[in-house]
């Protein structure tokens, strides 16, 4: 009887990374692009895991939980360009061929990564018990079975096939409160996993449209609403149309999804025919249905590091920190939709209690001691279930996916294996001029300000703190986080609106550490002072006369719940908002699906927390400063960013950082969109035995992140001319890096 399929062996690659998730897709880039020859191979036709126009998940992380917190790196270029290009919005069910082809044109114009597609891996082969040697499996309509040799692996195939294979060990479930003293965890271990979803999408076509469901379909006759589930948004939905536990993610997946296919076309027959979204949903129509069940949870790998519920809560400095994460400790309810009459997450918990800032993540739980060449990234990492629940999500997982990436090509060029790192600052470095972001780490290059270098620019920009619309009430205790420049502060001014008789209010002023220390406010303020919020709307000052040094300060005020203070029109970088909560609870105001508050107040004297000099300190993202010039928004542009090198230096290229405003996450974005913030067009030079010379010109830029290469010069100054952004007044950089890298 002849073969069905043919064997094909390609040639040995030196990286090759099995699962094109968003974790693959950026650790099959980062590999390629820090010169190792990288095979990227993935079951389903299209990149993006998820995400794809297959699944249609949105991306989510950090930054939805945290201002300021929204991943860099890879996986925000990839979502920057996606806004630039694609039409539609971010959102459940709303993926669709644009972000597949970014995903897929991202991996064909690397000239070392191939890409092997429809490729089912199902078999591992060792060359010992601790070295992967090859994977391999049946590529779907082509009749071969690839073999595909490689010197390192990285498994980011979300269930683990490879590290499974070479015989790593994993868990599934939950582990015992014991077993690591984590408060969350169950008291005895289980086999509980988060179920899979499947997802619709819904267009309004201006005319009555009827829907009669399939007779399998669930019927939800709720006439008022489904318990614990809104409908309201029809475009598309719904995250906790879920199904899992007690059925096995991994291998009941096929009875998953006809059973959410179920559900799916009930909870559709709910909102057509059945529930008070009736009237609204006429003129609506399905004109999508997943059917490929989006998996949140299956193996996870016991690496060299379980990354735990205290490390994501208690702030650890990981001498190896390759990532991060910050959505909250996020664990569903047993049972999915099945189970009605619960809320499908926390159910009756206060989310507050699980909310996180954002937490490092190291490099030892990206590798297991068992096997030497083979890395572990996405949802299959070392983490136990608790902080799972936390890094699952897929823009986080995209970070650890990077970190593997550049990983596995330094492993390449110095022929070692991850074992074999003792000292990580290498690879940070690497991460970091990446764009990547480590909580704590800080880049270094040429233009640093402790190698000597020095910033100038033609102009500053103030804090400034206008009022918009909306605010909080006084009873909940609002703080406002300010950066200052200033080492002291003699008043502040609060925008209040006050409807009824004159109050007395309070105020504070605390020094924060970072912008997301809220535990500041628990401390002893640096001052204290009150006044009398007259009736009516308008600036309030209030005395401190506190001494302060740069960096973050909150201003917290208390008094009556009827005396309202006005948001800020903008959150300027390094600005939030907090406050506390009926339930006790006390979170940042606003949220990541519908944008970050700040707090109209202002400072006297007047601050300048924008110099250009923080544009040379390593850090390139609001941490504990703002860390970015802003150029003054009252002078016109063009605006300049001048560096001083500490004598004469060769360098041949130019890592420019620009503000896409990292507090603003990328469903709130609408599509075809471009930060205004962002830099669009400008120049670079550098002063050559005191002449200036360009190195490079821009026109039409819209990413945060651009890398200059140029004929190496012998350079005393380099210059950054801004001569327009995508809408904003200001020139914003956050970052001008420069480098010998000998080319």
């Amino acid at each position: 009887m002849p073969e069905c399929t043919r064997d094909v062996t390609t040639g040995e690659y030196e990286v090759c990374v099995v699962g094109a998730g968003l974790a693959g897709i950026c650790a099959a880039l980062a590999a390629a692009r820090h010169g190792a020859r990288t095979a990227l191979v993935d079951d389903r036709p299209v990149l993006g895991g998820c995400s794809s126009s297959e699944l249609r998940i949105p991306p989510c992380g950090a930054g939805y939980f945290n201002p300021w917190a929204t991943e860099t790196g890879i996986i925000h270029e990839l979502i920057v360009e996606d806004r630039a290009r694609n039409h539609a919005p971010v959102g459940y069910g709303q993926a669709n061929a644009i972000w597949d082809l970014v995903l897929y044109d991202a991996c064909r114009r690397e000239p070392r990564l191939d890409l092997h597609l429809n490729t089912c891996i199902d078999r591992v082969e060792t060359a010992d018990e601790r070295t992967v040697a090859a994977v391999s499996g049946t590529q779907s309509h082509s009749g071969i079975r690839l073999h595909i040799p490689a010197r390192l692996f990285i498994d980011c195939s979300g269930d683990g096939c490879v590290g499974v294979g070479a015989g790593v060990p994993f868990r599934i479930g939950g582990e015992a409160r014991v077993e690591y003293g984590e408060s969350l965890a169950p008291e005895e271990p289980d086999d509980f996993v988060m179920g899979s979803s499947l997802l619709f999408r819904a267009i309004d076509v201006g005319h009555d449209v009827p829907f009669e469901p399939p007779e399998w379909a669930e019927v939800y006759d709720y006439p008022e609403g489904i318990p614990h589930r809104a409908t309201r948004d029809l475009r598309g939905g719904y995250w906790w149309i879920e199904i899992g536990w007690p059925l096995d993610t991994l291998h009941d997946d096929p009875a998953i999804r006809d059973e959410l296919l179920r559900h799916v076309f009930g909870v559709w027959d709910h909102i057509k025919n059945r529930g008070r979204e009736r009237e609204q949903a006429r003129t609506w129509a399905l004109d999508w249905v997943g059917f490929v069940p989006a998996k949140r949870e299956s193996r996870r790998f016991v690496g060299a590091h379980v990354l735990t519920q205290q490390e994501l809560q208690g702030e650890p400095e990981f001498a190896d920190t390759v990532a991060y994460g910050g959505w909250s400790i996020d664990d569903h309810t047993r049972g999915g939709i099945t189970a009605i009459d619960r809320a499908p997450s926390f159910d009756r918990q206060r989310l507050a209690d699980y909310f996180v800032t954002p937490y490092p993540v190291p490099l030892r739980s990206l590798y297991a001691r068992e096997i030497g060449n083979l890395l572990l990234a996405g949802r299959c990492l070392s983490a136990g279930r608790i902080a799972f629940s936390s890094l699952r999500v897929q823009q986080s997982l995209a970070t650890t996916g990077h970190a593997a990436g550049v990983t596995a090509a330094w492993c390449v060029e110095h022929d070692c294996r991850p074992h074999d790192i003792d000292d990580a600052r290498p690879l940070q470095q690497r991460l970091l001029r990446d764009d990547a972001w480590l909580p704590g780490v800080a880049e270094d290059n040429l233009a640093r300000d402790q190698r000597g270098a020095t910033a100038r620019a033609s102009s500053e920009a103030r804090l400034r703190c206008d009022p918009g619309e909306g605010g909080v009430s006084l009873g909940s205790r609002p703080a406002a986080l300010m950066p200052i420049s200033a080492e002291r502060i003699e008043r502040v001014a609060l925008f209040l609106e006050n409807d009824g008789a004159p109050h007395e209010i309070s105020v504070s002023l605390f020094r924060a550490r970072h912008v997301w220390d809220m535990s500041a406010l628990d401390g002893e303020p640096l001052a204290t002072a009150s006044a009398t919020a007259p009736t009516g709307h308008g600036w309030l000052d209030i005395d401190l006369d506190a001494d302060v040094e740069p960096g973050l300060c909150w201003v917290l005020a208390e008094g009556h719940g009827s005396v309202l203070w006005r948001h800020a029109a903008e959150a300027m970088p390094g600005m939030a908002a907090c406050h506390w909560r009926p339930d006790g609870t006390r979170w940042f105001t606003g949220g990541g699906w519908d944008g970050w508050a700040s707090l109209a107040v202002c400072v006297e004297p007047e601050s300048r927390p924008f110099g250009a000099a923080q544009a040379i300190n390593g850090r390139a993202r609001p941490e504990a400063g703002a860390n970015l010039w802003v150029s003054d928004a009252e002078e016109a542009l063009p605006q300049w960013l001048e560096v001083a090198l500490p004598g004469s230096r060769r360098i041949d290229t130019a890592v420019l950082i620009f503000d896409t405003n990292l507090s603003r996450t990328n469903m709130s974005t609408p599509g075809l969109f471009r930060a205004p913030e962002c830099v669009r067009d400008y120049t670079l030079e550098a002063e050559i035995e005191g002449r200036w010379q360009e190195l490079a010109a821009v026109t039409g830029n819209y990413h945060r992140r651009r890398e200059h290469r140029f004929e190496a010069v012998v350079a005393t100054k380099v210059r950054l001319t801004v001569t327009a952004t995508n809408g904003d007044s200001s020139a914003r950089v956050y970052a001008l890096r420069l480098y010998d890298d000998g080319h």
